[in-house]
């Protein structure tokens, strides 16, 4: 097995169009709360320093929520701690962020417009950020739960410990077919694959097998000799013989021989703990 470098640096920052999209939007969403405020939208409104400073602060709270978000779900999933504890997490540090960026833009705003400092406009100010807050978590943690469901079909945010369940089956596994039922030797199992909702068995030589169980099935009455990669794929160590990185802490893997290999993604959820199980020798 060999492992292909990156093509370009990860990183948890968006790429492409996306962190484009986001600037857009954030600013549209400046403009529109400052002409609620004001009751109008002129070239006054559009030209005013005050506008500019919300639209940097507006811009300054979603890239560091996102930043600082990120940071700490990379680093709980790679220290393998993701717990149902980790939205609180997330919601304290947010909550942080943002008020330390909404007290710097609101003392800007105070200069510019030369107003008093008032403890009510401040503290309703202050609330309005830790409901910000809460909101862009609520959207952060959501889009991470639907795509780990996607991508792996699993609940994001559960610890994902060294405990395994008990097997089902220790050396080999049973298969039914028209003529009855055949037992196969795990050790000489490469790989299950789902196509077409029907979970196929293929083994050394590269013989498939129609199974009766779902990869669910397989996962949980399996030991740590196979992995689940995707909702697609099972895999065992001598099946995977390239690993290539892709952004965003992803891994492309190929599995299977050249002749008649796949391709699959590994979710950024689950990359360190493929890339731990691959290390680990078989016992």
């Amino acid at each position: 097995m060999s492992e292909v470098p990156a093509d370009r640096k990860t990183g948890i920052w968006p790429s492409g169009r996306a962190i484009y999209v986001e600037t857009v939007l954030v600013v549209l969403l400046a403009v529109v709360s400052m002409s609620l405020q004001y009751g109008r939208v002129d070239l006054t409104i559009l030209l005013s320093l005050e506008l500019w400073v919300r639209i940097l602060g507006s811009l300054c709270i979603w890239f560091g929520n996102k930043f600082t978000l990120d940071y700490i779900l990379q680093s709980r999933i790679d220290s393998n701690k993701v717990s149902q504890l980790l939205p609180l997490e997330m919601i304290l540090a947010s909550v942080a962020v943002t008020s330390t960026i909404y007290f710097v833009f609101y003392t800007i705003l105070l200069y510019l417009n030369d107003w008093d400092f008032e403890w009510a406009r401040f503290l309703q100010g202050l609330f309005m950020t830790a409901v910000l807050s809460l909101l862009i978590v609520i959207f952060y943690a959501g889009i991470h739960i639907w795509q780990a469901w996607w991508n792996d079909g699993e609940f994001l945010f559960r610890k994902k410990d060294g405990n395994q369940p008990k097997s089902e089956w220790k050396d080999l596994i049973t298969i039914e077919n028209p003529r009855g039922s055949i037992k196969i030797d795990l050790n000489d199992v490469r790989y299950f694959i789902s196509e077409f909702k029907v979970v196929f068995l293929v083994d050394a030589s590269g013989k498939k097998r129609v199974t009766q169980y779902s990869l669910t099935e397989l996962e949980k009455g399996l030991d740590d000799r196979f992995f689940r990669l995707n909702r697609r794929m099972l895999v065992t160590r001598q099946s995977v013989s390239h690993t290539k990185k892709l952004p965003n802490h992803r891994l492309l893997v190929t599995i299977g021989p050249p002749n008649a290999h796949y391709r699959e993604p590994v979710s950024r959820y689950k990359s360190t703990r493929f890339k731990q199980w691959l290390r680990t020798s078989d016992t």
